[in-house]
């Protein structure tokens, strides 16, 4: 019997141990999901959350209107968001995407995720093996940095509260993301492909971070000094690889002329633009475009480079064939129906207007000279149109002749037009007179 008894101890032992092993990092997070946690439901001025759009939207559609059978906190319980970031921060300091960090947690939620969490796969410059890995996709990682040195700043003088927690996590943060710098391109990888991820921001916003973060700007000021110093030489490496990665056309007429992104590019030289996902082919994008180009503009003192790529981004843009003209998009209210395991209560189509803004394509085509099938995930479909031609493809790699023959999921599941390039083009006006041009 005591034989048993002592293999049952050392058993127990041994588990005990291996858990702590595991959660070792954890531990300072255990304590605070054991003990009380009122301080989490206290109110102070809020902080943004509107970087966390898209992972929000993506944890919360499934559900009727999007709203979730959870609790939030609000905007203003600051310190609960912030404790779900710690809780939800995976081993090697990255976040998975679409986590809903305003949802209040019950403690045995919390502790069932920081245990599952130990399990995770480390990323590194590569991309996620699994669903729960680390990613830049969809503004994650970045966010949620710079949201903790935030909350940091607003209360580490506040008795009673271990602010420490938040700026240490958001420092591991900015490590996981300068270990994500890809050693050959300096380019960033977004989740569903291996590439340099212009899409959803990838570039860009973890980009304007490592700039912020380098340059001792607030709420960045408390990181610790090795951490600035890698921001700095990571962000030049990543300007760097933007500047090359935008594209120059050759048309009908045989001009040349220096354009804006495409989406995904490989991380081989010589980096050619390569397919993502499935109805994201290699094109000119417009939406990202216009964020590095904003990127761009926000360089207080930009070389002879970075100006004339802001200058031919943004003349691209403002080009007459590349502007849509008479054209709008409206909404049609139709019966619920589920399409990709979303429900859609209506239906968006471009239609003729004369007075209507321009608006701007998602996709414009690439030239004869690109390959437009590098990294296609199966046989393509359909005809890819001629340089400068909006690209509309649809869900499989098919190629559309127009935006409304686009299946009704894709057409109302994705933007194919934005009207985002008058905003573009006004900041453009303010730079060049900044720049007295």
């Amino acid at each position: 019997m005591n034989k048993i008894v002592n293999n049952t101890i050392i058993a127990i032992t041994v588990l005990l141990a291996g858990a702590l092993f595991y959660l070792g990092a954890q531990v300072p997070n255990i304590f605070h999901i054991l003990t009380a946690r009122e301080y989490a439901e206290k109110h102070y001025t809020a902080v943004s959350l509107s970087e966390f759009k898209d992972g929000f939207s993506h944890a919360r559609h499934r559900y009727k209107n999007s709203v979730p059978p959870w609790k939030l906190f609000k905007p203003t319980q600051i310190l609960g968001i912030a404790d779900n970031m710690l809780y939800l921060q995976n081993p090697d300091g990255g976040w998975a995407k679409n986590l809903d960090f305003q949802r209040v947690y019950s403690k045995k939620e919390l502790l069932k995720i920081l245990l599952k969490n130990q399990w995770v796969k480390p990323v590194a410059y590569g991309f996620r093996q699994e669903r729960t890995g680390s990613t830049l996709d969809n503004r994650n990682i970045y966010s949620q940095v710079r949201y903790l040195c935030r909350v940091y700043n607003i209360v580490k003088d506040e008795k009673g509260i271990d602010a420490q927690r938040y700026l240490e996590a958001a420092a591991r943060g900015v490590r996981w993301i300068l270990q994500a710098q890809h050693p050959v391109s300096g380019g960033f990888t977004g989740c569903d492909v291996y590439g340099i991820t212009y899409n959803d921001d990838v570039m860009a916003g973890t980009l304007r971070l490592l700039r912020d973060i380098a340059g001792g700007k607030a709420p960045f000021t408390a990181l610790p000094e090795p951490v600035r110093r890698e921001a700095k030489t990571a962000y030049k490496r990543g300007m760097e690889r933007i500047l090359q990665d935008q594209i120059t056309l050759t048309l009908p007429n045989g001009d040349r002329i220096l354009t804006a992104w495409c989406q995904q590019y490989s991380h081989t030289p010589p980096f050619p633009p390569i397919w993502e996902r499935n109805f994201e082919p290699p094109a000119i994008v417009s939406r990202e475009s216009y964020e590095v180009l904003k990127l761009l503009m926000e360089e207080p003192e930009p070389n002879e480079k970075v100006k004339r790529a802001i200058r031919a981004g943004c003349e691209f843009f403002d080009r007459d064939d590349v502007r849509i003209h008479g054209k709008k998009i409206i909404t049609k209210r139709i019966a619920p129906v589920l399409l990709n395991g979303r429900t859609y209560t209506i239906d968006r189509v471009l239609v003729d207007d004369k007075t209507a803004e321009d608006l701007w394509a998602r996709f414009y085509a690439l030239d004869s000279s690109f390959d437009v099938t590098l990294g296609a995930p199966k046989e393509i479909e359909g005809k890819y149109p001629s340089v400068l031609q909006p690209v509309w493809c649809d869900m499989g790699c098919v190629y559309r002749d127009e935006h409304n023959a686009i299946s009704q999921e894709r057409r109302n599941g994705y933007d194919y037009v934005n009207a985002g390039g008058k905003g573009l083009l006004s900041e453009y006006a303010k730079w060049k007179d900044r720049m007295h041009e």
